[in-house]
């Protein structure tokens, strides 16, 4: 059982109430995520206060995660970023920064991650996504990486972009169905 099995069954145990479970995600994931957050916030207490949160809800959501869809770990990392823009958003919009994933996407992990072949996996994943976003046509790529990179919202994308925004809202579903369709691909 590879790590990315092992770690969907601990969120299939959480689902069903199991602490111990939810103490060894903390254990594989807390120092990955604090890290990331610390990152994207530039704040070391504002990090520990979204580290905190995600793992709330991690425990509280644990049933609506399906492993299909993504793996735990980037699951995770999702949380982890929501949590953060959500952070971001109460700053002053001038705060707003790149997200670290983009940035440096081997740095976030280089120092936690379990074995080499993890820095590996990530790289290769997050290579695919780049990859898969190139293939969208021009408007999608830029209101979708504006949203995942600066945590835009469709008001600032549009006025950002010059675009009206019901072609920003049209642009970024037809991305986000377009991705889906892509990742599934690359996951069967």
């Amino acid at each position: 059982m590879d790590d990315a099995s092992k770690e969907a069954d601990l969120i299939r145990r959480i689902a069903e109430g199991d602490r111990v479970a939810f103490d060894e995600l903390y254990a594989r994931y807390s120092k990955p995520l604090f890290s990331y957050a610390l990152k994207f916030l530039r704040d070391r207490m504002q990090a520990e206060e979204v580290l905190q949160d995600v793992f709330v809800k991690i425990w509280k959501t644990a049933k609506n995660y399906n492993p299909a869809l993504s793996r735990p770990f980037s699951w995770s990392v999702l949380v982890t970023k929501r949590l953060c823009i959500d952070k971001l958003r109460k700053r002053k919009p001038e705060t707003l920064m790149e997200d670290p994933m983009v940035i440096a996407p081997m740095e976030l992990h280089a120092a936690n991650a379990r074995s080499p072949s993890d820095s590996i996996v990530i790289a290769e994943e997050v290579g695919e996504l780049k990859r898969m976003i190139e293939k969208l046509p021009k408007a999608q790529q830029d209101s979708l990486l504006l949203a995942m990179n600066r945590g835009m919202t469709q008001q600032e994308i549009s006025d950002t972009l010059k675009m009206p925004l019901g072609t920003v809202k049209t642009s970024m579903r037809r991305g986000m169905q377009r991705l889906k369709q892509l990742m599934a691909q690359c996951y069967e």
